[in-house]
């Protein structure tokens, strides 16, 4: 017999929506003639490994439901299998969701998609650091917006875009820019700036366009470094990240390249799809068309 489909998740996305999803998607899986096994997470380690042993059961799909945490920790399981990687949106974000087309505010649409799936290969981003080596799906990075990831991760009393900003503007109050030094694909630049963004993907916080430009089936990764600007000037600046045109300011510098390597001067954290990767220095690889991922037909 077959492996069914697998729907691998976080009952503690988007502050507990995705306990709630749950039971309806697995009901509406159901009534559509969908086999499927529901494996529900209980510790952070269990995404990924979920997902591979679904994977290595030979399951034709694995659907992350959650936030875009969940979608990465996922996509790294089924990386080099044979299951393509779906996407049932029920974080705060969800970033990744809104890049493929999905509706964000009907995650049951997603679940249903998986009746009759259709599928686009897409990019992943390598990540080396002391810590190890991982993929993500959408947009990495650090400096400024790797510790404000870091900061809205603890957030609680706010979910969705708002935990972002309000993590920005507490994170901006006590930042200071770092000297960064950056090769792209054998070029190198040394900027000081406020943080550096990589995108395979175009948005991150929940709707931040901060690689508005980028696309996941290029086979080339998006960077964009924000440079030293004065913190009444970033305040200024920030609420252009949402339509893109951040990109236009003479601080922000848009480079692209297939490898990128990135140190400082001083400690920073890598974030990629909203989850601690490791410490820089840090080299960053597209890897084209590696993973089968569903999408609205």
């Amino acid at each position: 017999m077959a492996e069914p489909v697998a729907v691998v998740a976080n009952p503690t996305s988007g502050r507990g929506k995705g306990a709630k999803l749950i039971p309806k998607v697995d009901a509406l899986l159901r009534s559509i003639g969908v086999e499927h096994v529901m494996h529900v997470c209980a510790d952070p380690e269990d995404p990924e490994r979920l997902a591979r042993e679904a994977a290595e059961r030979g399951a034709p799909i694995v659907a992350a439901l959650g936030g875009d945490g969940q979608v990465g920790a996922c996509a790294n399981g089924v990386l080099g299998s044979d299951a393509a990687l779906a996407v049932i949106p029920a974080g705060t974000g969800n970033d990744f969701a809104r890049y493929l087309g999905l509706n964000r505010k009907d995650p049951l649409a997603a679940a249903r998609l998986l009746a009759s799936p259709t599928t686009r290969r897409l990019d992943v981003v390598r990540v080396r650091t002391a810590d190890g080596e991982r993929v993500f799906v959408n947009v990495g990075g650090t400096g400024f917006d790797s510790e404000v990831n870091g900061h809205a991760n603890g957030v609680r009393f706010l979910k969705g875009t708002p935990k972002y900003i309000y993590s920005t503007f507490v994170t901006l109050a006590r930042f200071r820019p770092g000297k960064f030094e950056v090769d792209v694909d054998g070029e190198f630049h040394a900027i000081p700036g406020m943080m550096i963004a990589v995108g395979n993907a175009v948005s991150y916080g929940g709707g931040m366009k901060i690689t508005p430009d980028a696309k996941a089936d290029d086979g080339i990764l998006d960077l964009c470094v924000i440079g030293e600007v004065s913190k009444p000037e970033f305040v200024r600046t920030f609420p252009k990240v949402f339509s893109g045109k951040h990109v236009r300011h003479p601080a922000v510098t848009v480079l692209r390249g297939k490898q990128i390597t990135i140190s400082a001067e001083r400690p920073f954290d890598v974030y990629g799809d909203g989850e601690r990767f490791g410490p820089l220095p840090v080299t960053f690889t597209v890897v084209p068309a590696a993973l089968s991922v569903v999408v609205p037909s």
